[in-house]
């Protein structure tokens, strides 16, 4: 090299390596020293290459080694540029797998890798799919890499079905009002406003800095606060298990920091940080933040306001893909309170609105500092539940259980009566339809399964009509005398009257 000076460039990749390498022994030079002297000279041209946390810990404490080379930065390129550099080299791909590679594959190979891989970067992790689904296609005798091939890559990568990663952001968004609105009820003015910021975020015009979007549920127990994160992860990612979940009851202590980042010395990684790499577009619920300690609270101001954490061995984790949801059930009694005086938001004045939502923020001040509440684009206070809604969330169980029996060869009817009932006992202000699923399981569900156990043709279909009779309790009764009763029919023959209580 010395002898080609100016003819020849010497490239050596993970530059950091040299220093130490080959010193050994004692008194014996390392490769970095070796290099210093021709490099004083300038008997040599090198360029080498190091990630920014190893030249930190390797190049910049060899002072001498420092002292002889330049530092550049050199910065992930641009979506656009990142397209460029692919359609440049796609060819060398091409001709090593012997198949052709669209520009669609190469643009989709960018957006996706962009969207679904966020803890690496660009070029490199758009240049690893469209090798991969080269390589996929050349074992299986395809010549053509298209669309598909990249989005079947990613499935393999990261577990996202196919149908939602080639999904387009309007399509995702079509319906998603009406999918929140058949499994949350009662509950419009929220789901239009989480409808209305996801819309923002998809159109791309959030604070890119930030997580897609961050909600504050505010809201008494079993009104529909957690039923609308779970049905926003299905209606956005098509599955509900698309929801990284943690219940905050559990991180009380300043030390459970480390439960979600990691520890360091433990070498324990951290439940958040992990399963975000995992699933970096996902809906995460932080569920009863009240109960957390509030070192513990104070961690997601970096998630809130930077889109990122930092997890225990330094390395930053992207929450830029993520919808954050936050539960609290401060102001619960306040909420009660005005329901029974005024019944719910829908019937406020704009006025009487206002006023209300300013008392709920001074209860949430003597909670939560300023800091972590400003960094919440988006609170939202729930409806106590009427009778006509939980009527609603009644025939909704009924209905999902209808749908289950289907693949028994069972259908379901049943008579207002039932859902009256199911009403009476399976509702209160304290608890909202939260007993409602119980009092299903335990009183109906059971009334099915057994008699349809007792059938004597299973393969027959049958149909179950429900019903219920009887006096409820009152002043005089302290007794419940209602009795859900049935019918069973196998196509047209009745199977007579059963008594369930």
């Amino acid at each position: 090299m010395v002898k080609t000076k100016g003819e020849n460039l010497l490239f050596i990749d993970e530059i950091h390596t040299i220093v130490g390498a080959g010193g050994s022994d004692k008194g014996a030079l390392d490769a970095g020293n070796i290099i210093k002297p021709v490099l004083s000279r300038g008997e040599i041209q090198l360029i080498g290459a190091t990630t920014l946390d190893e030249f930190h810990e390797y190049v910049e404490t060899d002072r001498a080694l420092e002292r002889r080379m330049q530092p550049i930065m050199v910065d992930e390129p641009t979506t656009i540029q990142a397209i460029e550099i692919l359609e440049q080299a796609k060819t060398i791909y091409e001709n090593f797998h012997q198949v052709s590679i669209s520009s669609d594959a190469v643009k989709q190979a960018v957006l996706l890798s962009v969207r679904y891989i966020p803890d690496q970067f660009l070029p490199d992790k758009a240049f690893d799919l469209i090798d991969e689904a080269a390589t996929i296609c050349s074992t299986n005798g395809l010549v053509h890499v298209g669309k598909q091939e990249i989005a079947e890559v990613l499935k393999n990568k990261t577990g996202i079905p196919v149908t939602t990663i080639l999904k387009g952001d309007k399509e995702r968004l079509d319906g998603l009002k009406e999918k929140l609105s058949r499994r949350v009820k009662g509950q419009d003015e929220a789901v239009d406003a989480v409808v209305n910021a996801i819309t923002v975020a998809q159109a791309g015009l959030q604070d890119q800095r930030k997580p897609l979007s961050s909600f504050m549920f505010l809201g008494t127990s079993g009104v529909g606060k957690t039923e609308l994160a779970l049905a926003l992860a299905e209606g956005m990612f098509d599955d509900e298990e698309a929801i990284i979940r943690f219940d905050m009851s559990e991180y009380k202590q300043k030390g459970d920091i480390t439960k979600l980042i990691g520890d360091r010395q433990t070498r324990t990684k951290g439940q958040l940080t992990e399963k975000v790499k995992q699933k970096p577009y996902s809906v995460i619920l932080i569920d009863e933040v009240e109960k957390a300690h509030s070192e513990v609270v104070d961690l997601f101001l970096q998630v809130l306001d930077a889109g990122r954490l930092t997890d225990s061995t330094g390395r930053q984790v992207s929450f830029k893909n993520t919808i954050v949801i936050i539960t609290t059930n401060i102001g619960s009694q306040k909420i009660i309170k005005q329901y029974e005086l005024k019944g719910n938001f829908k019937k406020l004045t704009d006025r009487d609105k206002v006023q209300f939502e300013k008392s709920m923020t001074l209860e949430l001040e003597t909670r939560f500092r300023p800091e972590f509440l400003n960094r919440i684009e988006y609170k939202l206070i729930f409806n106590m539940l009427d009778e006509e809604v939980n009527k609603e969330i009644i025939v909704k169980h009924l209905s999902e259980i209808e749908e289950r029996m289907k693949n028994q060869r069972l259908t379901l009817s049943y008579e207002e009566s039932l859902v009256t009932y199911l009403l009476d006992v399976g509702t209160n202000i304290k608890d909202g339809a939260r007993p409602l699923e119980r009092v299903i399981k335990h009183k109906v569900l059971p009334l099915i399964s057994k008699e349809f156990l007792n059938l004597s043709d299973s393969n027959q279909e049958y149909h179950f009509h429900l019903w219920v009779e009887g006096d409820a309790p009152d002043e005089y009764h302290r007794e419940d005398k209602r009795k859900i009763l049935f019918d069973v029919e196998a196509e047209k023959t009745s199977f007579g009257e059963a008594l369930f209580s």
